[in-house]
């Protein structure tokens, strides 16, 4: 007898693949014609996600990490296809050969290999076919989105001040739309900055799309989103870059069929006064030390946001600001100088020792 685990992993792109209950009725008829023993926690399901890259898959980090363990609980993992293991040759190797030195074998169960050398090369042969098809696919979906959007097509949620009925153009929310308004007016009209215009929303009890609370980064992208003139905007971060946006030659912007909220002017005063921003804090970032041995170490006690550090300058010692007041989080001015911190910090170790 064997002890093993499955691995379940159903895609977010629509393509011949399985149910996760079909993909685990089939692992389990395996396991039994193969006296393989699966219990339920050894079942790990993955649903909606690509195969393509690991990061994106806890659940399939942990079944690695548990069978890597001294305690060697599994002696093999099957999936329904090789595919499901990834879409990544790279990858799949990488975490075949982990696997393998583990002593844990990665089986498929709808995908028989011979033993041996002509068996490895099928398998490799299997794993660039299936990285092969999910770069295809992506290539067709991204054509797909692309046509779509320089035509003017709705691809994602609309914004704050609009709803949306499936098939139909976005409408304006007339509730929403007042502070969208509310937004561009303190922002270009009455000069205010960001940060203050968050905090003014967050303690007037203004909501953002999702209820959440509005931050100085939902501000930049709203003001700057030319959804509001009636445009469409696509393609406008790099994925691979932590969502870091594109410059606006590299994006898709097409007319669209619904109406706008802001005038023209407005809008290209807001994007005029985000561009100096911008360049100002370009221009002052890189000054600025990095770090301080306390940084990601302690939070502001009214809102939980990190406490960062700020260098010293020629009228004020290095000290800690509250990042949520920055963001527009925080109401409250919350700072302590560096030699407070230290000074108090090491007074609490000793007494506590």
């Amino acid at each position: 007898m064997k002890n093993g685990a499955c691995y379940i992993r159903v895609s977010t792109d629509r393509q011949e693949e399985l149910s996760p209950d079909a993909q685990k009725r089939l692992l389990l008829d395996y396991a039994r014609e193969n006296d393989i023993i699966i219990t339920e926690d050894s079942i790990y399901y993955e649903l909606g996600i690509s195969g393509r890259k690991t990061d994106n898959r806890p659940s399939f980090r942990q079944m690695i990490a548990a069978a890597k363990s001294p305690d060697h609980p599994y002696d093999v993992i099957l999936v329904w296809k090789f595919s499901r293991f990834a879409r990544n040759q790279e990858e799949s190797i990488v975490y075949k050969s982990l696997l393998t030195r583990s002593n844990v074998d990665v089986v498929s169960v709808s995908e028989p290999l011979p033993d041996g050398i002509i068996g490895k090369l099928i398998e490799r042969i299997l794993e660039w076919m299936d990285e092969y098809y999910s770069i295809r696919l992506s290539g067709e979906v991204m054509r797909g989105m692309t046509e779509k959007a320089i035509r003017g097509g709705y691809q994602a949620v609309p914004p704050l001040g609009y709803d949306r009925v499936r098939g139909q153009a976005p409408t304006i929310n007339e509730s929403e739309a007042q502070i969208v308004r509310l937004i561009f007016r303190l922002f270009v009209d009455e000069d205010r900055s960001i940060s203050s215009i968050a905090r003014f929303l967050n303690i007037g009890g203004y909501p953002t799309k999702r209820g959440a609370h509005w931050s100085t980064t939902h501000l930049r992208y709203l003001l700057g989103n030319p959804f509001y003139i009636g445009k469409v905007r696509w393609n406008y971060c790099y994925h691979h870059k932590g969502e870091s946006p594109k410059p606006e030659e590299k994006c898709i912007i097409a007319d669209g069929v619904h109406d706008p909220l802001i005038d023209i002017a407005t809008f290209e005063a807001s994007k005029k006064k985000l561009a100096l921003i911008k360049d100002t804090q370009s221009f002052t970032k890189g000054k600025q030390p990095a770090m301080h041995w306390l940084s990601g170490k302690f939070f502001c006690a009214l809102c939980g946001s990190h406490m960062v550090y700020r260098a010293p300058t020629s009228r004020n010692n290095a000290a800690f600001h509250c990042n949520g007041k920055t963001r527009g989080i925080c109401d409250k001015y919350n700072r302590i100088t560096v030699p407070r911190l230290e000074h108090d910090l090491l007074a609490g170790l000793e007494m506590a020792f």
